[in-house]
């Protein structure tokens, strides 16, 4: 199993979690710009040359994407993207979530939202040209009704039309009640063997995110949750979030990452 981290915080501190991973990983790692990518990039070469980056992009008003966000923010990101033509391939997540941190978008922006949906569907019609291979971290969805839903709201894209992968947020320490928590894992374990690669599963949380109040998943929790994903073949897990990261939480993770890949 690839075992892979988000930092939605890439303070020094955060970086630093890097030295403790002696096996091969990719760090998603948010960013506002792609040159501040770039000079985060450079920092964690410094600290552990093995890591792989992925730029996670965050909007300063908007926050996460979505076609609530701001057009301008999702016309500078795509504008921004373009100057990596020609340059070595870029690993993008895109995090499409509604924006339940900022409310009020859903109402400043509602008269954008078709515009914004379009723009957001360019990125990946462009990917090839822009040579950017995209992720989506998407909401866990139960059924194919609710993932229709999704995509008519424009926070989820079809993985038949256009080339990408998905990493469903399974963070089952924010997930209350057992029924919906059963609900999505039967979900996962019938979409697992048709999607494969394409579908990858996000699980936490360890460290709290930007809401501050994230439930924080205890190690045997954690393993429970590796234990779902290896059973159900899920060859790549992305966990939430790097800065979380500890000794016991290593000794679980240990023990799911193949002997050839540990150092």
């Amino acid at each position: 199993m690839d075992i892979h981290f988000f930092e939605e915080f890439p303070s020094r501190e955060n970086l630093e979690k890097t030295k403790l991973l002696t096996f091969p990983s990719t760090l998603y790692i948010a960013a506002k710009s792609v040159a501040e990518f770039r000079a985060l990039e450079k920092e964690v070469s410094q600290i552990n040359p093995k890591i792989k980056l992925a730029y996670w992009p965050l909007l300063t008003k908007s926050y996460w994407i979505s076609p609530f966000s701001y057009t301008d923010e999702l016309q500078t990101l795509y504008t921004d993207l373009c100057k990596n033509k020609g340059k070595q391939k870029l690993t993008i997540l895109l995090d499409l979530e509604l924006p339940t941190l900022r409310p009020k978008l859903f109402f400043t922006n509602f008269f954008s939202f078709r515009k914004n949906k379009k723009l957001i569907r360019t990125f990946f019609e462009d990917s090839e040209k822009l040579n950017i291979e995209i992720l989506t971290a998407e909401f866990p969805v139960s059924n194919k009704v609710l993932q229709s839903i999704l995509q008519n709201l424009g926070i989820s894209y079809s993985l038949e039309k256009y080339s990408h992968k998905r990493i469903i947020m399974f963070y089952s320490s924010m997930i209350k009640y057992p029924l919906i928590l059963s609900t999505i894992k039967r979900h996962i374990t019938s979409q697992a063997p048709k999607l494969k690669d394409s579908l990858q599963v996000g699980l936490g949380t360890i460290a709290m995110g930007i809401k501050g109040n994230e439930p924080i998943l205890k190690p045997d929790k954690l393993e429970q949750d590796l234990l779902f994903c290896q059973e159900n073949k899920i060859g790549t897990v992305v966990l939430f979030r790097l800065g979380g990261l500890d000794e016991e939480y290593l000794k679980v993770l240990r023990k799911f990452v193949p002997e050839n890949k540990k150092t």
